[in-house]
Formats: structure tokens, C-alpha cells, sequence
């Protein structure tokens, strides 16, 4: 039905064209009609739906000991909302993560961590994954931020042109598809596969995770939008939750009309790879005695390149 094609060809195309990455990514959408207010409280497998919370125009994690883990771009705002409640950072906490010295990498990374006082509410400790979900693997996202239309979009593309020019039409006359988004704002949570790792660039370099929006997957098949930076990516390993990533950018279509506020089928969603960072999470997090037992193990790493240049997600 659409634009058939591997993801790292869109990647390309889009390169060639108008720059495939979005800036500020909202609420995930997913591959489901009428999905506009479906996939709004906690899955029934729940991986730390209650630690996910808002920061400004995008997301962040509380990942425990007062700690809060989100996109560099996203920064602290003015602190976390959690359970409806908003914890201010604590002065003089924040922490921008870096790259540990990887060869023509830039120094800092789109990482944040900053402390709060700790949650009147009951949050468990959220462990980061010390391997990277392989190729295939699936994942689940949580962001927050703009919602989708109920219905969804259909496209005429000519991508014989450059710029691709884009036409809106009716489903038997189209090419390609997508969801738009509106102004309302919402948590939700959607799923995906890992389809490749590797370095990305969003004005700081930073070692990720990617997926591709495909169409006929599955109902919860998740697209990061405008707003969704910050946003957790959960893997299940050995029976248990781990925080994978962090959403950092979201890829287009070239001249994908609407931007980051639409989600077309092959657009793509890039989070950091928390087990890359997760020394530099656990010696920040360590004055806690108690999060040694939680956090220490070692990760293996394997480095890629991706093709295509991007812009920040939210």
C-alpha cells in the first residue's frame, strides 16, 4: 500500500533532500484507526508508566534516589511533574552526560540527569539496561505531548521530484499514509521493533537506537511526534523491565508535509542507548549505597553509523 522501501533508503533520500530529522517529538502515535485516545493509562505488563512525567514542552524518567533522566535539548525546565504533583530541580544538580571519549564524537551528549526531592508518591526504582536490545527486539515507548487525529491521512507522493511533492487524497488513491496530530497533550504508550544502532547527531553526538513506523503491525505500532523528547523506550530482558533509551529525535520523509506533528508510515524514532551511558547514570546515582545492588553490571557495545542527518525531537 505505501512507499515501499528499506528505512536507511528513506534515510538517504532524505539527505539528499530536506533533512529527515524533526524537532521537538509529543504524545507516540499508533497504528490504529480511531487511535486518537486509545493507549492513555499504564499496559497491562506495565514497564514504569508512573515514572514517566512531564518537563516543559517535553518528557523526562524518574529513574530513583531522586534522580531524573532526560534529553539534553529538554533540560530541566522548571523541574518534573509526576502524578500531577511538580518537583523543581534541586539547585546546583544537573548533570549533562557525555560521550566517555569516543573518537571524533563530541564531547557532551543529549543527556540530562538532575535531582529532585524525592516523590510523595510511590515510585519504583527504574533499572537501565546494561546490554542494548538486539535488532528485533521489541520495545515499548512512553511519551507525552501532542495526540493524534482519530482517522487516519492519506497521501499521493511523487518521490520522482526533489523536493517529493505530497498530495492529500483518499485512501484508494494513495500512496502513502500517516497520522496528524492535534494541540491537545497526553501521556501514551505505544510499541515498536529495534531495527539498528548506531551514531546520530542532533547538534551533540549520541550512541542510538532506532525503529521504523511500519504499516500492518500491529495496533500498538508506536511513531514518535512533536513532543516526545525525553520519553522512555522500555526492553524487557531475563523476565524484567529495563530503561533502553531516552527519545531523542524523530526521522521524516523529505518534504513530509505538517513536519513533527505528522507521523507517516516509515517515518523513524531514534533514542539514546542508555547501556552506552549507564556508567556515567550509575556514578551519579552512587552516593545511594543501596543503588550499587541495582544498577552495577558491565555492557557490552557495538558501534554502527547511521546515514542520515537529524534534528532534535522535542
Amino acid at each position: 500500500m505505501r512507499l515501499r522501501a528499506s528505512w536507511r533508503w528513506i534515510a538517504a533520500m532524505a539527505l539528499a533532500s530536506a533533512g529527515p530529522l524533526a524537532g521537538s517529538v509529543g504524545a507516540v502515535v499508533i497504528d490504529r484507526v480511531n487511535a486518537g485516545s486509545g493507549n492513555m493509562s499504564a499496559p497491562s505488563d506495565d514497564p514504569g508508566w508512573n515514572n514517566v512525567g512531564a518537563i516543559g514542552v517535553g518528557g523526562g524518567v524518574y529513574i530513583g534516589y531522586g534522580w531524573v533522566l532526560t534529553a539534553g535539548h529538554v533540560g530541566s525546565g522548571d523541574g518534573i511533574t509526576l502524578g500531577g504533583v511538580k518537583y523543581p530541580m534541586l539547585p546546583g544538580t544537573g548533570r549533562q552526560l557525555t560521550n566517555a571519549g569516543a573518537a571524533g564524537k563530541s564531547a557532551l551528549t543529549d543527556l540530562f540527569m538532575f535531582q529532585i526531592a524525592k516523590p510523595s508518591l510511590s515510585l519504583p526504582f527504574i533499572h537501565v539496561a546494561s546490554t542494548p536490545p538486539p535488532n528485533g527486539e521489541t520495545v515499548t515507548l512512553i511519551g507525552r505531548g501532542r495526540l493524534q487525529q482519530a482517522n487516519p491521512t492519506y497521501w499521493d507522493v511523487n518521490s520522482s521530484s526533489n523536493p517529493w511533492i505530497w498530495t492529500e487524497t483518499t485512501e484508494d488513491l494513495a500512496n502513502e499514509a500517516g497520522f496528524k496530530a492535534n494541540g491537545a497533550k497526553e501521556m501514551r504508550w505505544g510499541t515498536n521493533a529495534i531495527d539498528d544502532r548506531g551514531w546520530f547527531n542532533v547538534g551533540l553526538d549520541v550512541l542510538g537506537l532506532g525503529t521504523t513506523f511500519d504499516p500492518y503491525v500491529s495496533n500498538n505500532e508506536a511513531q514518535v511526534v512533536n513532543g516526545d523528547s525525553g520519553g522512555a523506550v522500555f526492553v524487557k530482558q531475563a523476565g524484567a523491565w529495563n530503561l533502553a533509551g531516552i527519545i531523542i529525535a524523530q526521522g521524516l520523509l523529505p518534504n513530509q508535509p505538517g513536519g513533527t506533528s505528522t507521523a507517516a508510515f516509515y517515518n523513524t524514532s531514534y533514542f539514546a542507548d542508555l547501556s552506552y551511558y549507564r556508567p556515567q547514570i550509575i556514578a551519579i546515582v552512587v552516593p545511594e549505597p543501596a543503588a550499587m545492588t541495582h544498577l552495577l553490571a558491565a555492557g557490552g557495545i557495538g558501534l554502527s553509523t547511521w546515514w542520515c542527518r537529524r534534528r532534535r525531537a522535542g
